[in-house]
Formats: structure tokens, C-alpha cells, sequence
């Protein structure tokens, strides 16, 4: 579908359905702001948990969260061969 199309289709959906709200149009950046933190500290290699939420600035529980969200839709792996904690890479040369 072309990007007029969608436009479009998005327009008609605003006009029958109102504006988005703003405190949903927030929590959506701040999601989409906190996996694309994730995925650079995934950049420079494996990383658990601990050390992903650091580098992102995220407290470990919401950098967890994510993460099952990225895994799930295939942007990132955990690899084989536990030790304290899985580690996670990013999936098929996955950049963002």
C-alpha cells in the first residue's frame, strides 16, 4: 500500500474517530524511545538485562519488558548457554 494511500486512509480514520490524544501519543514515544534505546546498546554486542537497562537508562523490570516485545516480533535473540543471566543479541543483523 502507498505511503498517499495510508495517509488517506489515516486521514478518514482522524476525521471519523477524533485527534489521538496527547497522553497516548506520549506513551507511545516514550515506548518506542525506550526499544530503540535497547536496540543500541545492542549494537555493540551481547548484553543481560542489567547491563542492557543501564545503557538504556531503563530500570531493569521495563528493559525486561521490552525486550519479550522485540524477541517476540523478532528483532532480538536471546543466546544459547545460560550463565547467571540470558543475554540477548540483536537478530539477523537487525540495525533498528
Amino acid at each position: 500500500m502507498g505511503k498517499e494511500k495510508i495517509a488517506e486512509q489515516l486521514k478518514k480514520l482522524n476525521d471519523t474517530k477524533g485527534p489521538v490524544a496527547k497522553e497516548l501519543r506520549d506513551y507511545v514515544a516514550a515506548q518506542n524511545k525506550a526499544q530503540k534505546a535497547i536496540l543500541d546498546a545492542l549494537k555493540d554486542g551481547p548484553k543481560s538485562v542489567p547491563e542492557i537497562a543501564a545503557a538504556a537508562g531503563l530500570a531493569a523490570d521495563k528493559a525486561l519488558w521490552h525486550l519479550t516485545g522485540l524477541r517476540k516480533y523478532g528483532k532480538v535473540e536471546d543466546l544459547p548457554g545460560r550463565g547467571a543471566y540470558p543475554r540477548y543479541v540483536l537478530k539477523n543483523g537487525e540495525t533498528k
